[in-house]
């Protein structure tokens, strides 16, 4: 939890050094639990400034990444400037106003960035500074990737905090080996994906477009980003609708979503303790 006193350094000093024209209305608001986030005006212009304590300006390389490669096919933020000031890292973006939401065009958007493909899978610039570090080296396999560059790290992460996941083991052998073993996952073909896709991460810009803010880009496989869209509300059927006309779901997809799932899951119980507990092992039972 970031500090008042954290808060308070956001002054007019550290404003002028981000080298705006008439920096003024600075603003506290919702930006989720990981940075500081404002409202800042320039001028006419509004913008949204997200700062982190005590890191340098690499802190936002992953984000700035992932929005730069997004950007390419679908709406983002724009990137004004990243940089370091005073030993807080910060990200300037362009300010996004809300408008009317139309979730069927945000299914199609969708579609369009996952036909975006590479040639292997994970990303130019891995996330070592996230709560879960994301190694994102490329590789040419993407069970071997979702496995040994994503399972495997969290699991031992969520080992240190609860015994009872050692006695599970079997379970999550049995899940990793079906991983390898899949058909559909020997064939993946490498699609650009936002990474972290719930409710909280689009949003509808004044004319209705849809934005997708805050990814964690990587190329994987397509049905992450959609199991993921489905752990917590907030995706209408609209949405899935829309992508499944715009980009059709291989068959057996909804088995699956369930690795998915438990991968998201598992990295919420590592951040935020054992409310999450009864769902994992009710995933993890499944394997």
């Amino acid at each position: 939890m970031l500090s008042s006193a954290d808060s308070n350094v956001i002054d007019q000093d550290f404003l002028s050094r981000l080298n705006l024209q008439n920096p003024h209305d600075l603003k506290a608001v919702s930006g989720g639990d990981v940075n500081m986030a404002f409202s800042l005006y320039s001028g006419s212009d509004r913008y949204f400034l997200k700062v982190q304590p005590d890191h340098d300006r690499h802190f936002f390389d992953a984000e700035v990444a992932s929005l730069k490669a997004l950007g390419q096919y679908v709406t983002v933020p724009k990137v004004i400037k990243q940089g370091e000031t005073r030993g807080f890292a910060y990200l300037l973006l362009s300010w996004v106003p809300s408008g009317p939401a139309k979730q069927g065009d945000l299914g199609r958007a969708l579609a369009v960035l996952h036909q975006a493909h590479g040639d292997r899978f994970g990303f130019d610039v891995s996330n070592p500074y996230d709560f879960v570090p994301k190694d994102n080296t490329w590789n040419d396999s993407w069970g071997d990737f979702f496995v040994h560059q994503r399972l495997e790290p969290l699991m031992k992460q969520a080992i240190k905090k609860a015994f009872w996941l050692t006695q599970r083991g079997d379970h999550f052998e049995n899940l990793k080996k079906t991983i390898l073993a899949d058909e559909h996952v020997k064939n993946v073909q490498p699609s650009l994906l936002h990474g972290d896709l719930w409710a909280g991460n689009f949003m509808f810009d004044a004319s209705g477009q849809p934005v997708f803010i805050d990814p964690n880009a990587f190329y994987g496989d397509r049905e992450y980003d959609l199991a993921v869209s489905k752990v917590f509300p907030g995706f209408n059927q609209s949405f899935y609708d829309a992508y499944e006309k715009a980009y059709p779901l291989d068959e057996g997809y909804e088995e699956r979503f369930k690795w998915y799932e438990f991968y998201y899951i598992l990295m919420h119980f590592v951040r935020f303790g054992d409310i999450y507990a009864p769902r994992l092992n009710r995933l993890l039972l499944q394997f």
